[in-house]
């Protein structure tokens, strides 16, 4: 009944966010391990999906390295085999789906008590962001189409689509972050809340752009930091 519970959720993520609040707080561990177990797969297969184009093997290549997020190196892993290419792939998508989905509700719950003074919980927060999830599989399954019909990763609804990757990797990795399905995974999140706690959804239009706003510069506030350190790094290098 919970994986059935999970599955409603994140389908209201995508047609009716207003409704997320239908479902349990006792499901919130069965909607975001579904959650996360989706995504990380889809995220693990469209990877892998693109590795066999070349150009977009060598962008991403290049955006890994330059990444503030990565949970690991490739230098570190096994890749001798498919099997282990996508073992060591969807190990990594797992911890990163599984913290950023952590870290979004958190902020949430903070920011959407702080900005309607109602007392939303951790559970109803992680239903929420677990939920907005199956935008993040939307957003993945046509970024990946675009990526190889176009032949670069520039391909997108981001704000990245005018910059090379390989130029300058780690400014295109923040302004691919800045993307309109990304906007409309934060606002699906925010009017869950907002309407659990009895508001109506137009706050959650403004609490979500609120989030959104905040986390996008925050995001670029890491990549000018690991800009900064690169640059340091280099000049040592150099000496």
């Amino acid at each position: 009944m919970r994986v059935i519970a999970a599955i409603r959720a994140m389908w209201f993520g995508l047609v009716d966010p207003t409704r997320i609040s239908e479902i349990s707080r006792e499901a919130a561990a069965a909607v975001f391990a579904v959650a996360v177990l989706l995504v990380s797969m889809t995220n693990t297969l469209c990877a892998l999906w693109e590795q066999g184009d070349l150009a977009l093997a060598t962008e991403s290549r290049i955006l890994l390295q330059h990444s503030a997020t990565s949970p690991v190196k490739t230098s570190q892993l096994d890749l001798s085999t498919p099997q282990r290419q996508f073992t060591a792939a969807l190990g990594g998508a797992l911890i990163v789906t599984i913290v950023s989905t952590v870290v979004i509700a958190g902020l949430f719950m903070i920011l959407v008590r702080f900005m309607t003074d109602r007392s939303v919980t951790f559970s109803q927060c992680i239903i929420a962001a677990s939920a907005a999830s199956s935008v993040m599989i939307v957003d993945t399954f046509l970024g990946s189409g675009l990526h190889l019909w176009f032949g670069t990763a520039r391909a997108g609804l981001h704000a990245g689509v005018f910059l090379s990757p390989i130029d300058a990797p780690m400014l295109f990795t923040w302004l691919q972050r800045i993307s309109l399905l990304s906007c409309w995974q934060y606002l699906v999140i925010a009017i869950a809340l907002v309407r659990w706690e009895g508001l109506n959804w137009r706050f959650g239009i403004v609490t979500g752009s609120v989030v959104w706003i905040i986390t996008r510069l925050l995001f670029g506030l890491l990549t000018l930091v690991s800009w900064i350190v690169s640059l340091q790094g280099a000049g040592t290098s150099g000496h």
